[in-house]
């Protein structure tokens, strides 16, 4: 009699354990492509499970919720959208539904680059449209250093620093932004903030910005930042091309005469001082040259056709250099 009561224990046994190692395997362990699950904020555990399930991440929702439970996880399973491999048993799932693993994607912006192609660029990438990239855009999202929403066309314009970016999947339009005006700040807010040239720091980098636009060589980044103050500092039109560029609605290779008379705030050939507001993403390099800028008393600048630039300190040498440069490509 005991005997048959050891042997059915112990084939209760063979049989719970069979069962429960049959439930924690993976659902596919062939499949690697991972399946997209998005898992809201507030869902329960029961609810994770139902999802996971229907999604046929795991065998048994009741053994998932128990799981959870004995390992005392119940809250900790974070919400988000997750790249659920099939080939993950149930451990691994719940590990990565603990650590917050969630799915990402990479998007690099490039130097120069505006809020529209911004926005253009991150709705390639994203579930958002460009058209909720750009709304947002008009916002300052409550940061002091941004742009005067009633005065500039973007208030969000150069300050979406150009880097390469790891954005977790779900994410909404404010938090992609709210993650790149980080960057922004963690490496420039301090620095742009404590300067000793008597600008703000979004006057500074909008300046940083024209530079960006202005500049081809590096090395010649810090002389144009020092036009563009020696300029405004005597009351000068800064006179540049690319803020004209910002406002017309097709780029041209080329700035018409007739293009000139644009009217707009931005246009620094019809208003004085700085335009409203940053025209680009400037890099590094442009910000640093705008905050040290070289120690110079040019005036004038035009571009040779390989990208660099002939500098003077008055119209009259400005023109001089101008004829003796035609005269050469004749």
């Amino acid at each position: 009699m005991k005997k048959g009561i050891l042997s059915f224990i112990l084939l209760s046994v063979i049989i719970t354990g069979s069962v429960f190692f049959y439930l924690i395997q993976p659902v596919n362990k062939e499949l690697e492509t991972g399946i997209r699950v998005n898992i809201k904020s507030g869902t329960s555990v029961a609810g994770i499970a139902e999802t996971l399930y229907n999604h046929r991440l795991i065998r048994s929702r009741t053994l998932f919720r128990l799981l959870v439970r004995f390992q005392g996880m119940e809250n900790s399973l974070k919400a988000g959208v997750y790249n659920i491999n099939p080939g993950d048993n149930l451990f691994e799932i719940i590990d990565q539904l603990v650590k917050g693993r969630v799915a990402t994607y990479r998007v690099t912006i490039p130097e120069g680059y505006t809020v529209e192609e911004i926005a253009e660029r991150l709705s390639a990438l994203t579930e958002h449209s460009k058209e909720d990239f750009l709304r947002t855009a008009r916002s300052s999202l409550g940061k002091d250093y941004l742009g005067n929403e009633n005065k500039t066309r973007y208030p969000l314009e150069g300050f979406l620093y150009p880097d390469t970016y790891i954005i977790p999947e779900g994410y909404q339009v404010e938090e992609i932004y709210e993650l790149m005006l980080s960057v922004f700040e963690e490496r420039w807010l301090e620095e742009l903030e404590n300067n000793d040239l008597g600008y703000s720091p979004y006057e500074i980098m909008t300046i940083a910005s024209l530079v960006e636009k202005e500049a081809r060589l590096d090395k010649e980044k810090p002389i144009i930042a020092a036009v563009m103050y020696n300029r405004l500092k005597q009351d000068m039109f800064l006179q540049i091309d690319a803020t004209v560029q910002y406002v017309l609605k097709e780029r041209k290779e080329r700035i018409l005469y007739s293009d000139l008379k644009v009217d707009s705030p931005y246009n620094t050939y019809l208003y004085p001082g700085l335009p409203p507001g940053p025209i680009a993403s400037p890099g590094a390099v442009s910000i640093e040259a705008a905050l040290n800028p070289a120690e110079v008393d040019y005036l004038f600048y035009f571009a040779r056709d390989d990208g660099s630039h002939v500098f003077s300190r008055s119209y009259r040498e400005h023109l001089r250099l101008q004829e003796e440069m035609r005269k050469a490509n004749e």
